[in-house]
């Protein structure tokens, strides 16, 4: 392990007060998590709003995911309409603490205890949030976070109390990282060094354009979802499971998520966190202009020191409005639509169904980045009317 990665590692164990692990991505960080854990079968209680690369993750250990009815208030899993039967049945539940916005660790950590399930903590985007007095990712006894996210670094990293469990968690994230071969390597650092180059120079359109050069996007969706056939995913059940046989599914957005990082990248990653002060202060000003739009209902109350990672506008028209920012320049990411209750085939999860008004969370949710709030207003401004408030969660 490289300098640069323990100095990651001291980050997250000065932050959290606990043990800590930086493996090739968030995503990997929770696969870690489920297959120390937990054991193939085992019930784990999720959110119908996150990414579809979860929930192949959790596939891939082998787990079956329970959809869980979802707060319109907040876009987390409701645990006060979970029924006593369906938590006697689960070994886990998993937070997602959408974009930023912490779940009821409260309510969450009461049921877990006493039924002697797993609290289970994805913090990817929650690098900044609190829940009272305690941050998230120090609730449970394993938390995942991504660097890809609010530092826009690379890698994740697997928080845990147990400081027995990081040598054998150590070697199961070996056996699954791949390492790159001598031309590979040689012409990633290229690709790097490029980039670098043009970061000190570029303007942001022409940067974006010749990262698409050098690294062409590979277009993996049909809208916001990827596409799989169920007879698919079957068979890499029935065969096993695992990241091999998930593969397809599980590096969408991230081919390189189980890849051993650059030292350049990793070193990168550490400033960025050494820095992290100045992104939180950047965001949280960021955050406080879109909230002050009106366009996210007064039932959702996040603390003003939370420095969210995406700001949820609900807006009419959202695929309209999509577009027309995408055309200036500023494209809006990390929609979860349809949410994975209605995505996912009966054959491969659970369902507790949602209130119908939860559904503003995948059809109407507009998620904007805090750090790129001027540029949003900039064209908000310039596009009379481009927005309409769609206020279906209650003001």
């Amino acid at each position: 392990m490289t300098g640069p990665a323990r100095g990651i590692e001291e980050f997250f164990r000065r932050r959290y007060d606990r043990e800590a692990l930086y493996v090739p991505s968030g995503r990997l960080a929770l696969y870690l998590a489920f297959r120390e854990w937990l054991r193939p079968g085992d019930r784990i209680l999720v959110s119908p709003i996150n990414d579809d690369v979860v929930f192949f993750t959790v596939l891939a250990a082998g787990l079956v995911p329970v959809m869980g009815p979802l707060d319109p208030a907040t876009g987390n899993l409701d645990p006060s309409k979970v029924d006593e039967s369906t938590w006697s049945s689960l070994k886990a539940v998993m937070t997602t603490n959408l974009y930023g916005i912490p779940d009821r660790m409260d309510v969450l950590d009461e049921k877990c205890r006493r039924h002697g399930i797993l609290l289970i903590e994805d913090a990817c985007q929650a690098l900044d949030s609190r829940f009272g007095d305690r941050r998230i990712g120090q609730f449970s006894p394993v938390a995942a976070f991504s660097l890809t996210k609010h530092v826009q670094g690379v890698g994740g990293v697997l928080c845990f109390s147990e400081g027995d469990r990081r040598l054998p968690l150590a070697r199961r994230a070996e056996s699954e990282t791949h390492r790159r071969g001598v031309v590979q390597r040689a012409r990633d650092e290229i690709r790097l060094l490029v980039l670098d180059a043009a970061d000190r120079t570029a303007t942001r359109g022409a940067l974006s354009a010749l990262r698409h050069q050098v690294h062409p996007a590979e277009q993996e969706r049909e809208g916001h979802r990827m596409p799989y056939d169920l007879a698919q995913v079957l068979r890499a059940r029935e065969e096993g499971g695992g990241l091999d046989h998930f593969n397809r599914w599980v590096r969408v957005d991230n081919p390189n998520y189980r890849t051993e990082p650059l030292s350049r990248e990793i070193t990168k990653t550490l400033t960025q966190l050494t820095c992290f002060e100045d992104n939180r202060r950047r965001r949280l000003e960021g955050a406080r202009k879109l909230l002050s739009l009106g366009f996210t209902p007064s039932s959702l109350r996040v603390p003003a020191d939370i420095a969210l990672f995406r700001v949820p506008l609900f807006v009419r028209q959202r695929e309209h409005v999509l577009a027309h920012f995408a055309g200036r320049g500023l494209p809006l990411d990390y929609i979860y639509d349809p949410p994975l209750d209605l995505y996912a085939a009966p054959a491969l999860a659970a369902r507790i169904p949602s209130p119908d008004q939860a559904l503003a969370w995948s059809r109407d949710v507009l998620p904007v980045d805090p750090l790129r709030a001027d540029q949003f207003l900039s064209i908000m401004k310039a596009s009379p009317g481009i927005l309409s408030p769609s206020m279906e969660l209650g003001g």
